[in-house]
């Protein structure tokens, strides 16, 4: 706690105190907003869409690229006139950029009351007490987590995520999240069971289960917990659910186990993001990825002999200090070797704390604006490739609402994770339908609903 910020008291005179949240960054972000709104929320809290409504203004915030946190300062600058006219409005910076920077946020925008970090974010209630009370805040300690969770608060009824597992073992160099989050964390199998039955009786039918490295989850508990045996048991267990998905996984953890799972349990996604980084050996060892691309195939190979249906997915960073034309030329030819469905692509920026940030940032940034464009033109005409193989074929899609682009059409996905438009009725939301796919673009397939008994898939 920092002493000497003006008191201010924006709860005193209003029954609902009105907060106002943005989550940037990863579905573990979006989860951990969701626990503060939970919390918020049995504290009388109400919700609201703009800051300028609102008696405190969060950002839950990521710290994984440069550009995430450019962004937030740019929200925090944003914020200096609305502060001056009201100095009661409460202004908190939580998450990974929080535990990074700890009070060097202070230092930078001086209108800023609470920086939580990522052990204390439930505490958010007797933390905005304390600035009420006079205090400017920082906590960026470390503590366990309850995950004592609302189940309403989520955007949408049928879909939820699941935390199995916070932190990160692993230190890749240019990665700041063991740092930010601590090393890996598994919650034993019977809470994360107890927590979805609870979700399910709220009307939830897609899970996905979150972890830095899901596929290590378990290994810390040391009693033979798996991410396999998570899955059969939610699947068996839990036949409300019509998905199981999980993310994001890493090559060096594709177990025979896992893989046999997926493929012997109908409902479990067969869609697995997978990131690579880089298709240069050089640029993998540098990186301390812990794998060749060799032994990344060997893992496609294994996932795709057992499930010969699974869509892959995965993440690229050009540009890393040292990358020649040569090593980015690999991943082009990588990409195309694998085919992937879809390609997260970044421009490498160094993160303050990684080992790589010593390294001078060697790659000019229009060489990488130029790599990362060239990779995402590839990706394109593989999508579009992949997808307009569908045309003419009936797929089964679980339908998750509105077309944000065509209020008249419903939007849903297939089990490998395509999106789908098609018109429909609303009762559908939730469900699945068999849609006959007529378009296809790189992005989405375009069809109409058939009746259930034309199935024959």
């Amino acid at each position: 706690m920092l002493s000497g910020h003006p008191p201010m008291d924006p709860l005193a005179e209003r029954a609902a105190p009105r907060v106002y949240l943005e989550d940037m960054g990863c579905q573990m972000n979006r989860m951990d907003s969701e626990l503060v709104l939970g919390k918020l929320k049995k504290a009388g809290f109400e919700r609201v869409p703009t800051p300028g409504g609102a008696d405190v203004v969060l950002y839950y915030t990521c710290s994984v690229r440069e550009h995430a946190e450019d962004k937030v300062y740019g929200r925090l600058g944003a914020l200096k006139r609305l502060k001056k006219d009201r100095p009661d409005l409460v202004i908190g910076v939580m998450g990974c950029m929080a535990q990074n920077h700890k009070d060097a946020i202070f230092d930078r925008a001086p209108h800023v009351d609470l920086v939580v970090g990522t052990s204390r974010f439930e505490d958010v209630v007797p933390l905005l007490e304390e600035v009420r009370h006079g205090a400017r805040v920082l906590a960026v300690d470390r503590k366990e987590l309850s995950f004592d969770r609302d189940a309403s608060v989520r955007p949408r009824k049928h879909q939820a995520f699941l935390t199995a597992m916070r932190g990160c073992n692993k230190f890749c160099t240019f990665c700041i999240v063991p740092f930010t989050q601590g090393r890996e964390r598994s919650r034993p199998i019977e809470d994360l069971l107890a927590e979805a039955r609870i979700l399910v009786q709220d009307g939830v039918v897609e899970l996905t289960i979150l972890g830095q490295r899901i596929d290590t989850y378990g290994l810390d508990l040391r009693d033979g917990t798996t991410l396999a045996k998570l899955l059969s048991r939610l699947h068996s267990e839990l036949p409300g659910l019509l998905r199981l998905s999980f993310i994001t996984s890493h090559p060096n953890h594709m177990t025979e186990e896992l893989a046999e799972t997926i493929a012997s349990h109908p409902r479990v996604s067969r869609y697995l993001h997978l990131p690579v980084q880089s298709g240069s050996d050089r640029i993998l060892q540098a990186m301390n990825r812990g794998y060749s691309t060799d032994e990344y195939r060997r893992a496609v190979e294994l996932l795709r002999s057992r499930v010969p249906d699974l869509a892959l997915a995965t993440d690229w960073i050009v540009g890393y200090p040292g990358e020649t034309d040569e090593d980015f030329g690999a991943s082009c030819r990588l990409l195309a070797e694998i085919g992937y469905q879809n390609s997260f692509v970044f421009k490498y920026s160094p993160r303050e704390g990684t080992k790589a940030a010593a390294l001078e940032d060697s790659v000019p940034r229009a060489v990488k604006e130029a790599r990362n464009e060239r990779l995402l033109t590839l990706q394109d005409e593989i999508s579009a490739s992949l997808r307009s193989r569908y045309r003419g074929q009936r797929v089964r899609v679980l339908v998750e609402g509105p077309s944000k682009r065509d209020a008249s059409r419903l939007t849903g996905r297939t089990h490998t994770n395509l999106i789908v438009h098609f018109e429909g009725p609303d009762s559908l939301i939730g469900r699945e339908a068999l849609v006959l796919v007529e378009e296809s673009t790189p992005l989405c397939l375009i069809g109409k609903r058939e009746p259930e008994d034309s199935y024959s898939a």
